[in-house]
């Protein structure tokens, strides 16, 4: 699809709880829809740039493949020590 080709008329937005413990995932709709986070995709320690390259590796396979216009933003805590 284009971006703003089906665009809403309002936006939907949602307040969570936020933790040390978590990572949030953001993806376009290039990331097979079957795909879902390991234990290991998701860990805190991780640098956000691995977890987003891990979690587009993880997600292709031979049979179906990410396409080239897959997008993966990954926010996680800033460690205690800084960044």
């Amino acid at each position: 699809g284009i971006v703003g080709t089906h665009r809403p008329t309002t936006l939907r937005e949602e307040e969570a709880p936020w933790a040390d413990d978590r990572v949030l995932v953001l993806h376009s709709d290039g990331l097979p829809s079957r795909w879902s986070p390991t234990s290991d995709t998701c860990r805190t320690a991780a640098d956000p740039a691995v977890t987003a390259a891990v979690t587009i590796r993880d997600a292709s396979s031979p049979a179906r493949p990410v396409r080239d216009d897959t997008a993966v933003a990954v926010l996680a805590p800033i460690p205690p020590d800084g960044p």
